[in-house]
């Protein structure tokens, strides 16, 4: 099972790859599937990419069709429908792929694509839908939704925050969903990326349908603080003249969370997944950054915890 920190890591590598909004709103479109146009002779949601249109920008000349339109709607007339399907030529089997974006770019050096992010610029708590799910190995295939959002600092993007969620269940009828939102700064966003997969495991197998419908966002995010465990952290030494710090603490959930550091502009230049071992000294290597003024954030489920650490 992947944590939402760790999936909101994955998807955060391609942030150097989003391209910068024109202009930020509130609001995403599409997110009914009311609207398709035809990409080269294959019909495709607007302001959406399929794994169809993933392998058109790689060069290939024929399409898995793992992406569909479907009129087995919760509301309007259309919905969404991702299948896991075997290829018909070959053992491959192809997962049905959906991005929130317009157009794919390609990375030279890494060697790496991913969709282009679209503009946004709220702090929802959470993204709701409504999925139907069916097939004999779906649930575990990890059918998953993950939500990136992000900010452009300074000609770099770094991530505002994000979040996961695998299907638990089959579900015959529409049942909706709710991914949880996770910020990382305290930044407004400037854009968002969306990626929804009829199979985020490793070996997927065919015969999983995913159908989706009524995207929306809810609430209202702050950067929520948890005083009390606050209370109980401190790092040493601090200002560190090389930049080797020891984050101490007697409270094992501290010592066990993901973590962040940013710079003074935002710009998250260090994160850490949540160890294996909590430990009462933790240590944070921060000597190949500049000198200057830094914010640590510690992610815990109660709130974030925040040190200012001079570099």
């Amino acid at each position: 099972m992947k944590t939402p920190f760790l999936c909101l890591l994955a998807l955060a590598a391609f942030t150097p790859l989003l391209a910068s909004p024109a202009q930020a709103q509130a609001t995403i479109p599409n997110t009914g599937f009311e609207t398709w146009a035809t990409r080269a002779g294959v019909e495709a949601p607007g302001s959406w990419l399929t794994t169809d249109d993933f392998w058109r920008f790689v060069g290939r000349s024929t399409f898995p069709g793992t992406v569909t339109k479907t009129t087995t709607a919760r509301s309007g007339s259309f919905a969404i429908e991702l299948q896991t399907k075997a290829s018909a030529s070959s053992s491959a089997v192809y997962t049905g792929d959906l991005y929130l974006g317009d157009s794919f770019s390609r990375n030279l050096l890494s060697g790496t694509t991913a969709p282009s992010a679209l503009p946004y610029s709220a702090r929802p708590t959470a993204m709701q839908l409504y999925y139907q799910l069916s097939g004999p190995n779906a649930v575990a295939d990890e059918p998953e939704v993950v939500v990136l959002l992000t900010r452009r600092v300074n000609g770099t993007t770094t991530t505002v925050g994000g979040g996961y969620f695998s299907f638990p269940a089959l579900a015959a009828t529409y049942t909706r969903a709710t991914v949880p939102l996770f910020y990382t700064s305290a930044l407004a966003p400037d854009s968002i990326a969306i990626s929804i997969r009829s199979g985020g495991g490793q070996y997927p197998t065919a015969g999983t349908t995913l159908r989706i419908d009524d995207l929306s966002f809810v609430g209202a995010a702050a950067v929520t603080r948890d005083e009390a465990l606050a209370a109980d952290l401190s790092v040493s030494p601090n200002p560190s003249p090389d930049g080797h710090y020891r984050l101490n603490s007697a409270e094992p959930t501290l010592q066990r969370a993901a973590l962040a550091v940013l710079d003074a502009t935002g710009r998250v230049v260090r994160r850490e997944a949540a160890p294996a071992l909590a430990l009462a000294s933790r240590p944070l290597d921060l000597s190949s950054l500049s000198t200057g003024i830094y914010t640590l954030q510690l992610f815990m489920p109660t709130g974030v915890v925040t040190r200012k650490l001079s570099r």
